[in-house]
């Protein structure tokens, strides 16, 4: 009788588990996977797909607001008269838990021939943990155990009460106002998506710009969108205290010397993640870890030879397409220690989801300088894409940092309605080492926005050595020819 129960053990269902639990199911691994109480994760259940479900309905309460200027007016409504639009939050709240329902429904592939049990694990050495009282022997273990909001140590926080994304899509009334702690993606999204079914929105950002890991014209653009939408943005505030005046909650920062009031019904907490390690018992495995994650190789591989790590739990890149890339690399380890393959970030796309949207695949300018690169930066403005005028969506550009020796692609920063659609032939041509001329001779659809990335990729052949070198050999011809 074999000694242990499972060749591989996955601990925590969200995005990476699943991953992984269904690829080493179909490698023919005897897999576990084990979760608290139900599977999917921070992203299905209070992060991705919620936030996109509110942003979605936000999106469609914009588009109708100004309708007007399309030329379509609600029945019995004027012409020039607005129509007034009523939000039922609770409503809303009840359709984002149906699509987290529908989606759960469709992951349940991910657990075919896996062995889900649910409880709190605990290790007691490297190849044996505890779940429920029952002991668990298991050749490898992967943990994905995922993150947590982050609550930093502000003064009244716990008094004053506040959201996270854990409980901000269970409201059931639309707060007059709220203040939103934190500049980047959460923050922004969920600004602009409360700002448009008509909370009164501050956000306040300790740094000196919102969204500060994306290219400064990527930030400054989002901030002009989200300010004309009547969002008004604090930064360089650092949130020191939480309060209570009435029915208000008061929120003070502190902005260089000043001292801002900020009061609002209601304040969202969006200032990063703390990685799930409790209750883990870590330390009877021999797995190394601090404040920031446990701590992983290159491949992935802990402290512990037969335990691996993905996801939020580890840090760093904190995005679920991240983890799901991170659970094929550890399976493949785990199982196949043999030439074993390294983490490349090097490529690496993210979106921030909002309206417009705000893609990266690659290096920033200064990331670029850096590294002592020689290279280009070809922009082209959003709205001269025709599917963009159609659409009546101009806000924007697409900036490619391109290599001056090999005319390959170094970074894109794309600004625009959809933009994180435009990010895989980006994400691919970089994979691949393909150059901007390689994009400009693969014929795209028209209209369609794609046609922005060629466009771009055009600009950047008239400005390239090869146009120059062509240039040189065609006017002599043309010479000759008289």
């Amino acid at each position: 009788m074999a000694k242990y129960h499972y060749d591989v053990t996955i601990i925590g269902g969200g995005s990476g588990g699943l991953t992984a639990a269904r690829l080493a199911a179909a490698l023919g691994a005897r897999t576990a996977l084990i979760d608290k109480e139900r599977l999917g994760g921070d992203c299905l259940n209070y992060g991705c797909v919620p936030s996109k479900v509110l942003i979605h309905v936000a999106r469609v309460v914009h588009l109708a607001k100004s309708s007007l200027g399309l030329g379509l007016l609600p029945a019995n409504v004027p012409a020039n008269v607005p129509a007034n639009w009523q939000i039922d939050m609770a409503r809303i709240s009840a359709h984002v838990q149906q699509v987290i329902g529908r989606v759960a429904e469709g992951e349940k592939v991910y657990v075919e021939h896996v062995s889900v049990r649910f409880g709190r694990a605990t290790f007691r050495s490297n190849h044996e943990l505890d779940l429920n009282g029952e002991r668990m022997l298991s050749k490898n273990f992967l943990i994905a155990t995922g993150s947590r909001p982050r609550i930093p140590a502000i003064e009244g926080v716990k008094e004053v009460g506040y959201f996270t994304n854990e409980d901000l899509f269970d409201l059931q009334k639309l707060p007059a106002s709220l203040a939103i702690v934190g500049g980047g993606p959460v923050g922004v999204e969920m600004a602009q998506a409360f700002a448009r079914l008509g909370s009164q929105v501050t956000l306040l950002q300790g740094p000196a710009r919102i969204l500060p890991k994306e290219d400064p014209e990527v930030s400054e653009t989002i901030s002009h969108v989200l300010e004309r939408e009547g969002i008004r943005i604090e930064t360089g505030a650092r949130v020191q205290r939480l309060s209570r005046q009435g029915n208000k909650k008061v929120a003070e920062a502190r902005q260089g010397e000043q001292t801002l009031r900020i009061e609002a019904d209601e304040v969202l907490l969006a200032l990063g993640r703390a990685p799930n390690v409790e209750g883990l018992n870590l330390e009877a495995a021999r797995v190394a870890y601090d404040q920031h994650g446990i701590q992983t190789n290159v491949y992935l591989q802990t402290t512990a030879a037969n335990i691996s790590a993905i996801g939020d739990v580890i840090g760093g890149h904190l995005f679920t397409h991240i983890a799901a890339y991170q659970a094929g690399v550890a399976v493949r380890n785990l199982l196949v220690p043999i030439g074993r393959k390294k983490v490349n970030y090097t490529v690496l796309p993210w979106v921030t989801f909002t309206d417009p949207e705000a893609a990266r695949v690659g290096l920033t300018e200064d990331e670029a300088l850096q590294q002592g690169q020689r290279f280009r930066v070809i922009r082209f403005p959003w709205h001269a894409i025709d599917r963009a005028q159609t659409d009546g969506s101009l806000d924007g550009f697409i900036k490619l940092i391109v290599s001056e020796k090999s005319d390959t692609i170094l970074g894109a920063h794309l600004v625009g309605s959809r933009a994180g659609e435009l990010l895989g032939e980006l994400t691919l041509a970089m994979q691949h080492h393909l150059s901007s001329q390689d994009i400009l001779a693969t014929i795209h659809a028209y209209p369609t926005l794609s046609t922005g990335v060629q466009q771009t990729a055009f600009e950047a052949y008239l400005k390239s050595a090869a146009l120059s070198s062509a240039r040189r050999i065609i006017r002599p011809l043309l010479s000759w020819r008289g």
